[in-house]
């Protein structure tokens, strides 16, 4: 049962994370504005790719080595916690630096339950996984 949970969270995190470096690459000022921002040149869309797709194409990388035994599970594991632990505390700061989430669009609040979840769920795997 770990082993497939595991499976699963780097299963799902690695298409999360392609398609994110996907969408983002291709379209980075469409991607920008569902987040609130806007582009002021070419320069902002080098920095969307950069930030965003060629991070997450990164991190899907990482999670689909795993899944093919290129690199240790718990490697990758370690690196989605990372991840989502860092996305989630620095959204965790601003929500008390901004007094809620008043102002923020859909994506962005539903950005703190997927790395709210995304963090979990990969802790959990983590532990599970050791104990397989």
């Amino acid at each position: 049962m770990g082993y497939a949970f595991g499976s699963s969270v780097l299963a799902i995190t690695a298409l999360f994370c392609l398609w994110t470096a996907g969408i983002s690459g291709m379209k980075p000022r469409a991607f920008a504005a569902r987040l609130g921002l806007a582009i002021a040149n070419p320069g902002g869309e080098n920095e969307v790719r950069a930030q965003y797709a060629g991070f997450f194409l990164a991190v899907g990388s990482v999670c689909a080595a795993a899944l093919l035994g290129l690199v240790p599970r718990q490697s990758a594991l370690i690196v989605l916690a990372v991840v989502f632990g860092g996305l989630i505390a620095g959204r965790l700061v601003s929500l008390v630096l901004n007094g809620g989430v008043s102002g923020y669009g859909p994506a962005i609040r539903a950005l703190y339950a997927i790395d709210a979840a995304g963090f979990a769920v990969t802790l959990a795997a983590l532990i599970v996984d050791k104990s397989t």
